[in-house]
């Protein structure tokens, strides 16, 4: 195809409403983080034409009808790996199931052909214009674009001509897209801002309007669509602008402590391991690496210090690499353009445990909702079965950790929620609870009171363990459960 891929290109290249055409009754349409909204609008049209469209999404930010109870039976829906504040209301109220699922093996089922499971038939996704050989790239939230083009019958590629450059394994071929689609979008300028703030409630717009100026460019653009969903304290702690609590500053400093010189390290996007960075839990360390599954705001920053260099790495050294640059700022962004440092990759493969794994002295920094004495924790649900994200790519990267050689696997949470009122370290979780890591799989847990260290400890030690970084308030009654559940 290199000599006439413009004539492919050319070909290919339609409108949003012709391109959906393509999909059928019956077909699995697959819409991974920050699908393109127009070919989306555009499948939501047909509903009157079509039935049994199963959507399966990730992190949705946009929805064009189909959350509502009246298009099941058109557009029924799955929710995999993250669920996300803007859709969770639809996951709650059964309008959509959760698929469990990891990154790095999100496509078995489907690449085995086990028996009952979907065809993986349409993906609908964003990409760069054409590169003079033919290639385009996913943009900075690669995740498993490609992925899903390269196993789908029907691919359809809204072109975002504003992508920032990246680098690494990203191209696809103008010949794996079956249609592009020319992207419309409209700027985010002032005039569209005022009449969005127009349409909220009276006591959202002064604090929506106080933080739309906070919103880096880049994300503004993509959760657009969420203002006046999402009320403005929510939407302020989703994308990582709240003020840290004086629990998240404690927390950085005792991690500061756990983190050494020439550790490699992840840190997820969840409350409160994606305000590290900008905490400074890392800005008195040497030689650190990263293999991560995306960024915390102000990354990278520590690879433009020197900080974070990958110079003892021992997989891709002197690289930073990820599957997306979501939860960057823009002076992350400004940084990570066209900079061959930073390089993404297919989650199947930079998110494989296996790879995780090989590197020496992995470090994995994420956040949990509860743990138990035992050790199982519990990232997913709060009151029981009540789902309020999916895992992300916490166990990979979890597991990754604590099977390399040298590595650790830290948990951080706040010791209580609900204004102190409830201990997140509990005796044992409520029935129904998701547990996210398994008890053999703990390693360190931190709060605001101290590190837990409970690799190589039986449960009474752990109870212990967790109990001296649990809220002072709730440790006698952690105590007294101990005694029940762990003395004869």
């Amino acid at each position: 195809m290199a000599g006439n891929w413009r004539e492919v290109f050319r070909s290919r290249l339609t409108t949003a409403d012709e391109a959906v055409k393509a999909i059928k009754s019956g077909d699995t349409v697959n819409l991974p983080i920050f699908a393109p909204r127009a070919p989306l609008a555009a499948l939501y049209a047909r509903r009157d034409e079509l039935h049994d469209v199963a959507l399966r999404m990730n992190a949705p930010s946009y929805d064009p009808g189909w959350f509502q109870h009246e298009s099941a039976a058109t557009f029924p829906i799955e929710f995999e790996i993250f669920i996300g504040d803007f859709a969770r209301h639809a996951h709650t109220d059964k309008r959509g199931y959760y698929l469990p699922n990891l990154f790095s093996t999100a496509f078995k089922a489907y690449d085995e052909q086990r028996p009952g499971v979907r065809h993986q038939n349409v993906a609908i996704v964003s990409c760069s214009p054409p590169n003079d050989a033919g290639y385009v790239h996913f943009g900075p939230h690669h995740w498993t674009k490609r992925s899903l083009v390269r196993r789908c019958e029907v691919s359809i590629a809204e072109i975002n001509p504003r992508f920032m450059t990246v680098h690494g394994d990203v191209y696809a071929h103008v010949s794996e897209i079956t249609h592009f689609v020319e992207s419309h979008e409209q700027e985010i300028t002032q005039e569209r801002i005022d009449a969005r703030l127009a349409e909220m409630p009276v006591e959202q717009r002064e604090p929506m309007r106080q933080l739309i100026p906070r919103i880096p460019s880049e994300r503004l653009r993509l959760v657009f669509p969420l203002l006046g969903v999402i009320e403005p304290k929510a939407l302020e702690r989703f994308l990582g602008l709240a003020p840290p609590f004086e629990s998240h500053r404690a927390i950085a400093g005792y991690l500061s402590e756990v983190v050494e010189d020439g550790d490699c390290i992840q840190i997820g996007v969840g409350e409160p391991s994606y305000l590290m960075v900008q905490l400074g839990a890392f800005d008195d360390k040497h030689d650190l690496g990263m293999h991560t599954e995306l960024i915390a705001p102000g990354t990278a920053k520590l690879v433009e210090a020197g900080i974070i260099n990958g110079r003892r790495k021992n997989q891709f050294p002197g690289k930073v690499v990820a599957a997306a640059w979501t939860g960057g700022n823009d002076e992350d962004f400004a940084i990570i353009h066209d900079n061959p440092i930073f390089e993404l990759y297919d989650p199947e493969r930079i998110l494989d445990i296996k790879c995780i794994a090989a590197n020496d002295r992995q470090v994995s920094i994420n956040s949990a909702l509860s743990v138990d004495l035992t050790g199982q924790i519990n990232s997913e649900s709060i009151f029981g079965p009540l789902m309020i994200n999916g895992t992300g790519g916490q166990p990979e990267t979890h597991f990754g950790a604590f099977l390399s050689r040298g590595g650790k696997a830290i948990t951080l949470l706040p010791s209580t929620a609900l204004e102190a009122s409830i201990s997140r370290i509990v005796p044992m979780h409520p029935e129904g609870s998701i547990v996210t890591i398994p008890r053999f799989f703990a390693d360190t847990v931190i709060t605001e009171y101290g590190i837990a260290r409970l690799l190589g400890k039986n449960h009474r030690q752990r109870a212990e363990e967790l109990i001296a970084v649990a809220h002072p308030d709730h440790r006698a009654e952690l105590r007294k459960a101990m005694q029940q559940m762990f003395s004869s």
